[in-house]
């Protein structure tokens, strides 16, 4: 997961006006016609599909990938047809709101763009920490205490990190703090430790390890210390894990994880340079 500064980076205002339009009309509506006129005009967060993939470079905002979570989709991070309660495998305690979202339908703040392993996971899951107030309007969201990470958060991703057994962690040294709690939540509604996720992450630290050791190797050759090829493939190795650092590039969180966790300064200094 990295963050999407999605706030500052809003659909076109065309688009906007149609969302606000379109949500005005629908608080006019009686509840039994909600769900109608919602799915009637589902054809509108689509609209904003090209845009919210251009700010990841068309990666999923929750699992920072691209092939690996397949079909890609508008995700209602708060859900508009119905709340569930979470507590199928699942110890965690948590309140949700026992009403959907409906009033978010076509609010663009709401929209995150997401590959179909999360978005089928996620559901309508949208899990709350105990006692925490309910909203029921726009300007009350941020009062939620939110249990899953949110990536147009930049706090948020920050509480993420990988093991090298590829699988997501919370980066916070007490297990049972909230902020652990939130990253064992969104592992879990997020299923960010699906297999193919998984596989997935343990290449990238593979790769990222053959490319690190090939620079020790390389500079640890005190015989051709002077050979001008020796140097630039050290530069070229460098330049590669650059790449994989750089946000356009898949899971690159992740490949910024294993880099961080080096013991060579000089290493942990390619993902701070």
């Amino acid at each position: 997961m990295i963050f999407i500064d999605y706030k500052n980076n809003p659909p076109s205002q065309e688009l906007i006006d149609e969302g606000r339009e379109l949500t005005k009309q629908l608080l006019l509506l009686p509840e039994i016609e909600r769900k109608k006129y919602i799915e009637k005009h589902s054809d509108y967060w689509r609209k904003l599909e090209a845009h919210l993939a251009s700010l990841s470079y068309g990666k999923c905002w929750y699992t920072e990938a691209h092939d690996i979570a397949s079909v890609y989709h508008v995700d209602h991070f708060r859900p508009k047809n119905e709340t569930k309660k979470l507590t199928k495998d699942c110890k965690i305690e948590t309140d949700n709101n026992p009403e959907p979202y409906w009033w978010l339908a076509f609010a663009w703040e709401n929209y995150r763009y997401s590959g179909s392993i999360l978005n089928t996971s996620k559901n309508a899951y949208f899990p709350l920490r105990k006692g925490s107030m309910i909203a029921r309007k726009l300007d009350d969201v941020e009062k939620e205490w939110t249990g899953l990470l949110d990536p147009t958060v930049e706090e948020d991703v920050l509480w993420l990190t990988f093991g090298e057994d590829g699988k997501a962690y919370p980066a916070c040294d007490d297990d049972l703090s909230w902020e652990a709690q939130r990253v064992y939540l969104s592992v879990r509604v997020y299923n960010l430790n699906a297999p193919s996720l998984i596989d997935a992450r343990v290449e990238i630290q593979n790769d990222c390890k053959r490319r690190i050791n090939k620079i020790i190797k390389l500079m640890s050759d005190k015989e051709n210390n002077y050979n001008v090829l020796i140097r630039d493939e050290i530069k070229d190795q460098i330049q590669e894990l650059r790449k994989m650092l750089n946000p356009k590039s898949e899971l690159s969180a992740v490949a910024k994880c294993y880099i961080l966790n080096r013991p060579e300064s000089f290493i942990r200094r390619i993902a701070t340079v």
